[in-house]
């Protein structure tokens, strides 16, 4: 069989190809979702470069069918990759895109994957580039049907009087996270919400900061912690249904998917609690050029 690898140019094909992939365990890759119109907005968002170009490379036979792709989401001289997704059994044409993926992006110097614990034709090529497992992730769903609301909330919105308290807690749990505490209040609106949980003496107990894409019909617990004075009593359970409450008030949110380290953690434990269930395992590598 003749086959073609070039770049990427139909971005909703391509969409409707990754979301087929991403649909069976045995080929999913981890953070490329599982919707054509949620990887396609992605695409468009983080995945063109300056030239127009998309950074995504494809393996079509000679009907113009994707049998295997692979892109990179490129920060600086590091990338997420996506893929490589594979709808053949050929290793030949999967190596094929990596290297072709490796020539067009020479700057790149780290590649991050995230491939599904049931994923063995990807876990097998990490192996074969010498990929360096790191760790697994757990990934958690619930939906609003399985949900009960909560009736009275203890916690309440951010204000700014509010703000040197929560960066010193914030920026001390998180120290190297992609958003500090400035960022998150200077991003914060309708759909991008911070909501603290207090004493009576105004003292924060805790927050959680989430994000709403009601164009998507998707929400992102970004951050949920309980300060370690007031640990081990309750309050972070409390506080995560609360969160759920106040994002399941979105009409256009139906389910809240998060994703932990895959430990018997206490804060795993406080998920599950809340109604979480275990969606899928992600094995992350890490690979140095």
């Amino acid at each position: 069989m003749n086959t073609t690898i070039e770049k990427a140019k139909d971005l909703k094909t391509l969409s409707l190809f990754l979301a087929q992939m991403n649909k069976e365990k045995t080929s999913h890759i981890g953070f490329c979702g599982e919707k054509p119109e949620e990887i396609h907005q992605t695409l468009k968002d983080d995945f063109i470069g300056d030239g127009g170009d998309v950074n995504f490379f494809v393996c079509r036979n000679d009907s113009g069918v994707i049998l295997a792709a692979i892109g990179l989401d490129i920060d600086g001289m590091t990338a997420e990759v996506w893929g490589p997704f594979n709808q053949t059994s050929s290793v030949e044409k999967q190596n094929e895109l990596w290297a072709h993926l490796l020539h067009a992006n020479p700057a790149v110097e780290t590649f991050q994957f995230f491939i599904n614990k049931e994923n063995t034709q990807q876990q097998l090529f990490m192996d074969e580039i010498k990929a360096e497992e790191k760790g697994e992730h757990l990934t958690l769903q619930i939906t609003k049907k399985d949900f009960e609301d909560v009736g009275v909330m203890k916690s309440t919105p951010f204000v700014r009087s509010d703000f040197q308290a929560f960066e010193k807690i914030h920026n001390g749990i998180f120290p190297d996270t992609y958003y500090d505490a400035a960022t998150i209040k200077d991003g914060l609106s309708n759909d991008h919400v911070l909501r603290l949980l207090k004493t009576e003496s105004n003292e924060i107990q805790g927050y959680a900061y989430f994000e709403i894409d009601t164009e998507m019909g998707e929400a992102s617990l970004e951050y949920i912690a309980i300060a370690s004075e007031f640990q081990n009593k309750g309050l972070g359970t409390m506080l995560l249904k609360e969160t759920l409450s106040e994002m399941f008030s979105y009409p256009q949110i139906n389910e809240v998917t998060l994703t932990v380290e895959n430990s018997n953690s206490l804060a795993n434990h406080v998920y599950l609690k809340a109604g979480f269930k275990p969606k899928y395992v992600l094995k992350n590598y890490l690979l140095k050029r």
